[in-house]
């Protein structure tokens, strides 16, 4: 009886237990998605265009033209206001262009999703093109 439990286990489930960790491990050393650096999937000319079609691009990356109406930079962030309710915070450090209010822009981000308390549409893992 005890040597069929033994035949057992090491035929059929330390395979499993083997290909189940391995696996796992492989699942989880598996780096993260890099937004900065990845490809847009749609570009839309206007704020106007990308509000009528926004919930199809939750967790997506796209470029968006508009006109700046503020900006606060810091040190490690600099937040930058579109046309009134689209927030993009790009990192200092990435930022190549000087930006000054009414400068029209187009910005790369992964869309976040609408704010409802700020009336907003925020973008992370940004950059000005």
């Amino acid at each position: 009886m005890i040597k069929k439990v033994k035949e057992m286990f090491f035929s059929y489930i330390l395979p499993i237990i083997l290909i189940f960790g391995i696996l796992s491990y492989l699942y989880i050393s598996k780096p993260a998605t890099d937004y900065l650096y990845s490809d847009s999937e749609k570009h839309f000319n206007s704020t106007s265009d990308f509000q009528k079609v926004h919930l199809e691009y939750i967790g997506k990356v796209i470029d968006i033209k508009g006109v700046v109406d503020t900006f606060d930079e810091d040190e490690k962030f600099t937040n930058i206001n579109l046309d009134g309710s689209f927030l993009f915070s790009v990192e200092t450090t990435n930022l190549t262009k000087e930006i000054a209010i009414n400068d029209e822009l187009v910005i790369k981000g992964r869309y976040e999703g609408y704010d409802d308390l700020f009336y907003e549409y925020s973008f992370t893992d940004c950059s000005v093109k």
